[in-house]
C-alpha cells in the first residue's frame, strides 16, 4: 500500500538528524571525520556485503530460493560499491553519499554560516526542479531523497533546543504525536483507495510518486519533530530499543523472507504475513549478534584514528 516508501522517508530523515546530532558539535578535522566515516561503514557494510554475496551465490548454485537479483558476476562489485541496487538495495546507494556530502556540510558549518545556507537552499532547489531522472544509478536517486536528508539534518543542528521545548510541553504532546501518525500514515493514494473514492488528479503524477510532493516532506517532519517532543512509550520501550537495534538486518532481510514465505504458503496469505514476521525477526536478531556486532566492534579497532603528536598539539 505504499507505506514502505513512507518508512524510507522517515528512514533518510532519521540519518540526517543523528548525524548532526552527534557530531555537527565536534571540530570537523581528520581524526573525528575519519571517525566518522570508519563508524558509519562498520554500522552497514559487513552484513550488506554478506547479503549481496549470499544472494550471488543462491542463483549460481540454482537453488529453489527466492533471493534478490544479484544474478551476474557484474551485479556484485554494482552493489558493493553502491553504484546501484537492485529491490529494496535501491536505499543504500543514497545513505551512503548522504554520509559523504554530511562530511562537506559539517566543515562548512563550522567554517561559514552563509555558505552552509546557501548550499543547503540550492540543493533544496535542485531536488525539487521539474527534471525527469531517467537513471536508476544511486547518484541519481537523490534528486528527490536528498530534501530529506537535509531536512534531518537542520532538525538536528536544533536538536536541544527541540528536547527542551518538549520538557515542558508534554500534555498536548502525545496528542501532536498520534495525530500527526494518523496523518502520516493514511496519506498515501494507495491507501486512501481503501476508503473513499480518490479523484483521479490526486493518483496521478506528481503523487505516483511521493518523494517529488512536498506534503510528504511536511508530513514526515511533523511526525518526526512530534515524536522527539513527545518520545512516547510506544517508540521508547525496550522492545521498541531492541527493534531499533535489529532493525537493519530486518530491512536486509525482510522482503526475501515475506517471498519465500508468500512461495511456500501461498493459500494462507495472512498466516505468510505472521510467519514471515516472526522468521524475519529471528534472523535479524541473529545476523545482528553473528555478524553486525562482532564485525563493527572489528572494523572500529582496526580502523581507529591515531593522530601524529603534531596533530596532537
Amino acid at each position: 500500500m505504499g507505506w514502505g516508501q513512507l518508512g524510507v522517508m522517515l528512514f533518510f530523515m532519521l540519518s540526517g538528524f543523528l548525524m548532526a546530532h552527534l557530531y555537527a558539535g565536534r571540530t570537523a578535522n581528520a581524526a573525528t571525520q575519519w571517525q566518522f566515516v570508519i563508524n558509519r561503514m562498520a554500522r552497514i557494510y559487513p552484513l550488506f556485503a554478506v547479503v549481496v554475496l549470499t544472494c550471488f551465490a543462491i542463483h549460481c548454485c540454482g537453488a529453489p530460493v527466492w533471493a534478490y537479483r544479484i544474478v551476474s558476476p557484474q551485479d556484485v562489485p554494482v552493489h558493493l560499491s553502491f553504484v546501484r541496487g537492485y529491490n529494496i538495495f535501491w536505499t543504500i546507494g543514497p545513505e551512503v553519499i548522504f554520509y559523504f556530502l554530511f562530511l562537506v556540510l559539517w566543515r562548512v558549518y563550522q567554517s561559514s554560516g552563509p555558505a552552509f545556507v546557501t548550499i543547503i537552499f540550492a540543493a533544496f532547489v535542485i531536488s525539487w526542479l521539474p527534471i525527469t531522472v531517467a537513471a536508476s544509478n544511486s547518484l541519481a536517486r537523490l534528486h528527490n531523497t536528498l530534501p530529506y536528508f537535509l531536512t534531518g539534518c537542520i532538525l538536528g543542528l536544533r536538536s536541544d533546543s527541540i528536547t527542551k521545548f518538549a520538557t515542558h510541553r508534554k500534555n498536548w504532546t502525545c496528542l501532536a504525536f498520534w495525530a500527526c501518525f494518523v496523518v502520516f500514515a493514511s496519506s498515501f493514494p494507495q491507501v486512501i483507495r481503501l476508503f473513499a473514492s480518490v479523484p483521479a488528479r490526486l493518483t496521478g503524477d506528481p503523487w505516483s510518486d511521493p518523494w517529488s510532493f512536498p506534503f510528504y516532506l511536511l508530513a514526515t517532519g511533523a511526525l518526526f519533530v512530534t515524536s522527539v517532543f513527545a518520545a512516547p512509550w510506544v517508540l521508547t520501550n525496550r522492545v521498541a530499543g531492541f527493534l531499533g537495534k535489529i532493525s537493519f538486518s530486518f530491512y536486509l532481510l525482510h522482503f526475501a523472507v515475506l517471498q519465500n514465505v508468500k512461495n511456500w504458503l501461498p493459500k494462507y496469505p495472512l498466516c505468510s504475513i505472521a510467519l514471515a514476521f516472526i522468521v524475519a525477526m529471528v534472523l535479524s536478531s541473529c545476523t545482528y549478534a553473528g555478524i553486525e556486532t562482532p564485525m563493527r566492534r572489528l572494523i572500529r579497532r582496526l580502523g581507529s584514528y591515531h593522530p601524529h603528536p603534531a596533530e596532537v598539539v
